[in-house]
């Protein structure tokens, strides 16, 4: 078990590198393809109090995040890519700080009709970064030391991509930090504001508590669309030896035409591999939300693709799912978040 356990933290280790790097060369490549959509601030601030309150106060550091007044929360850009750059600022800070403060501070700079120009400062106490190094932090697979990569780890992609994600959102990041005594990573944005009728497509809040009890496959009823053999197997035998019942779609045609001779209601929830024969599975997940059936808009159906890229989840979205996991998939962060999103839907229909 030691050797296991070892060799899978190294292989997330070696996955998260891959995934950087093609992050950063697609970057590069002139494909990042940035949304306009309206979005809250107040939900981007929401979104790290939930991803890293937890985690910063049980290393008994304080965490702190502070939304100023604004003439308007609600602006036109992308909020997903928005949330990359501050997680990282956040993760940085999270990995750096043993003690005093982490703070998440969201500040309007300028205000005039159609246009918001802000701030998001995340400030640390920890170590601090040296001065020379600060001229380098932005380019690739730079790190200020070794020892502090053989410390915390890192592949030193994170502000590059981060930097460029900055500048093609049009905005900049400041760095001020001391060696010892912590650091702030600023991000100034210039987006268009969204006007009351754009405001009303943010999605709302739907209010619904979310059950806390464990999510279990047990007693699940489940449809597997993977046309590799040895993927299939793999999920089957994990889904089967918590109690699941998986039935086998070799291609999108077969899982539609499986889901369509079920009786309604039969299937919890469809994984669909995305790359298949015949009929992808976003096509076949559009095919089977258009079945005149009671149950063909409300089944959960989750992605499964070896595209990791922020645009790939989107369109797996946008086509119809529910979820997008990549692959290799963490079965443990699927089945969280598949749990979740059961929950959610069964609490909107109460």
């Amino acid at each position: 078990m030691d050797y296991i356990n070892k060799a899978e933290n190294l292989s997330q280790y070696l996955l998260t590198i891959i995934n950087d790097i093609l992050d950063l060369s697609r970057i590069e490549a002139g494909k990042l393809e940035l949304e306009h959509k309206p979005f809250d601030l107040r939900d981007v601030a929401q979104k790290l109090d939930n991803m890293f309150r937890s985690t910063v106060e049980a290393k008994g550091v304080e965490f702190i995040i502070d939304m100023g007044q604004f003439e308007n929360y609600c602006v036109i850009g992308d909020e997903t890519r928005l949330c990359q750059v501050l997680i990282n600022f956040m993760s940085n800070a999270q990995k750096f700080t043993s003690k005093g403060t982490i703070s998440v501070t969201f500040s309007q700079m300028l205000y005039e009709k159609g246009k918001l120009d802000f701030m998001v400062k995340v400030h640390d106490t920890g170590i601090g970064i040296k001065a020379e190094f600060l001229d380098k932090i932005f380019l690739p697979f730079e790190q200020e030391s070794t020892n502090i990569t053989h410390k915390y780890g890192g592949s030193g992609l994170g502000m590059a991509i981060t930097d460029k994600i900055v500048r093609i959102m049009g905005g900049t990041i400041v760095i001020d930090s001391l060696q010892g005594k912590g650091s702030d990573f600023t991000v100034f944005l210039s987006l268009p504001e969204a006007d009351p009728e754009q405001a009303k497509k943010i999605p709302a809040k739907s209010g619904v508590q979310v059950s806390t009890e464990k999510f279990t496959y047990s007693g699940k009823r489940i449809l597997l669309a993977e046309d590799n053999d040895i993927n299939a197997e793999i999920v089957v035998d994990i889904l089967t030896e918590e109690g699941a019942q998986v039935d086998v779609a070799k291609d999108g045609e077969e899982a539609v035409d499986k889901f369509s001779k079920s009786i309604e209601g039969y299937y919890d929830f469809i994984l669909m591999d995305v790359q298949m024969p015949k009929l992808n599975g976003r096509e076949a997940a559009m095919k089977i939300r258009q079945l005149d059936r009671s149950d063909a808009e409300q089944v959960c159906i989750f992605a499964l693709s070896a595209d990791a890229f922020v645009e790939d989840k989107r369109l797996s979205v946008e086509m119809g799912m529910d979820g997008h996991f990549p692959k290799p998939v963490d079965l443990n962060a699927m089945k969280k978040e598949i749990g979740m999103i059961i929950n959610s839907k069964k609490g909107k229909n109460i």
